[in-house]
C-alpha cells in the first residue's frame, strides 16, 4: 500500500537527477513507451501534462498513445507486444482475471466517473432514488463500466434498483438520437454530450457523477506481467513521471492546462475546458497519490459483483503491481 500525502515537488530542478546515472556523463536515448488508449478524455489530464511539462523526458521514455478502433483492439495490443500499457477501465483485469488472461494495474490516472445526468424534466434537486419506475439510458458500446456503475449506487443509496428499466447496449450517439426522439426519462453521458441536450432544451442536466458518483479506479494502466517485470523498469518510471504530473495538476490552475486543451480539442472553448479541469480538481477526480487504493478498488468490486461479473473481491496484490509506485515513491522521497 502507498501513503496518501501528497509528494514534494518543491525540488523541480534536482529531478532531473531522476534520469539514468549514466545521463550524467553522457547523452541517452529515450526508450520507447507506447499506449494503447481506450480514449481520449479530460480526466486523463496527468498523463498529456506529464508529456507536455517533459516529465517523461525526464526519466527518458518517448512516450505516445494513440486509440485503436475498436478500443477492444487494446488487449492485442498490450498481448503482442506492440503497445506497453493500456490506459483504460480497470474492469477489463477485473473480469479476464483466472478467465482469460490476467493483466495487472500500476498506476491510475482517474478517480471518479467523469459522466453527467441529464434529466428530461428539470429537478430541484438529485437522489439517486428519482431514478426509481423510470427508464434510464445509459450508453453500452464502450464497455458495462457506466450501466455497473449506476447500478452500483443505486444498490449503495436508498434506491430500489429492481424499479429502475435501464437501455444499455447501444452507443452514446444512437442513445442521444433516441433520447431526443423521446425515449427515456433519464440519460447518462459524457459531461459534454449531456450539455448538448441541456442546450438542445431536451432536457436538463441534474447531476454531476464526479459528485453523485464517489471515488472508484475509473482509469488506470495496466500491462501484462512480462512488461511489468522488464528490467528497464519501464512502468516505474512512467509512473514517477505520472505522479509528478498529477501533483502539479492539483497545485496549478486549470488555466495551466490551455495549451493542452488547445491542442488536443481544439474544437472544444478553452474556457470551458479549464473550467472542467478545475472542476475535476476540486471534486476529487486526481487524488495525490497516482496510486490504486485498495478502499476504492475493493468499492468498484463490489459493483461488478453485484453485477455478477466477478465473483468476489480479488486481492489487491493480483490486481495491483505495486513495484511501479513503489519506485516513484522512494525516488520522490529522496527529493526532501
Amino acid at each position: 500500500m502507498f501513503e496518501s500525502e501528497t509528494f514534494p515537488f518543491n525540488c523541480y530542478n534536482r529531478l532531473m537527477l531522476i534520469r539514468l546515472a549514466s545521463s550524467q556523463t553522457q547523452e541517452v536515448s529515450m526508450d520507447k513507451f507506447f499506449i494503447s488508449s481506450t480514449g481520449v478524455s479530460m480526466n486523463y489530464m496527468p498523463h498529456y501534462m506529464a508529456k507536455e511539462l517533459g516529465y517523461f523526458a525526464d526519466v527518458n521514455l518517448d512516450v505516445e498513445s494513440y486509440v485503436p478502433d475498436p478500443w477492444t483492439k487494446v488487449l492485442a495490443d498490450i498481448d503482442s507486444g506492440r503497445a506497453h500499457a493500456v490506459e483504460g477501465g480497470i474492469w477489463v483485469p477485473l473480469i479476464y482475471m483466472d478467465r482469460i488472461k490476467n493483466y495487472k494495474a500500476f498506476a491510475k490516472v482517474a478517480s471518479r466517473c467523469p459522466f453527467a445526468v441529464a434529466s428530461r424534466k428539470e429537478l430541484s434537486s438529485f437522489s439517486w432514488k428519482c431514478l426509481e419506475d423510470k427508464t434510464v439510458l445509459v450508453p453500452g458500446g464502450n464497455g458495462a463500466s457506466a450501466s455497473v456503475f449506476v447500478q452500483g449506487c443505486l444498490s449503495e443509496s436508498d434506491a430500489d434498483v429492481s424499479r429502475v428499466q435501464f437501455v444499455h447496449d447501444f452507443t452514446a450517439k444512437m442513445l442521444v438520437e433516441l433520447f431526443n426522439g423521446g425515449l427515456g426519462d433519464f440519460i447518462i453521458l459524457q459531461p459534454d454530450l449531456a450539455a448538448q441536450i441541456a442546450a438542445s432544451g431536451a432536457g436538463f442536466v441534474v447531476a454531476d457523477l464526479t459528485v453523485h458518483g464517489g471515488p472508484v479506479p475509473w482509469s488506470v494502466y495496466y500491462g501484462t506481467p512480462e512488461f511489468l517485470d522488464d528490467s528497464k523498469n519501464l512502468a516505474g518510471r512512467f509512473a514517477l513521471a505520472l505522479q509528478r504530473a498529477t501533483t502539479w495538476i492539483l497545485e496549478h490552475d486549470g488555466a495551466d492546462c490551455a495549451g493542452v486543451i488547445r491542442k488536443k480539442w481544439p474544437k472544444v472553448d478553452v474556457e470551458a475546458g479549464v473550467r472542467v479541469i478545475n472542476h475535476f480538481r476540486s471534486k476529487g477526480m486526481w487524488t495525490p497519490s497516482a496510486a490504486v487504493d485498495a478502499e476504492s478498488l475493493n468499492r468498484w468490486q463490489k459493483f461488478w459483483i453485484d453485477g455478477n461479473m466477478i465473483d468476489q473481491l480479488i486481492p489487491y496484490d493480483r490486481v495491483v503491481d505495486f513495484r511501479p509506485m513503489a519506485f516513484a515513491e522512494e525516488r520522490l522521497r529522496s527529493c526532501r
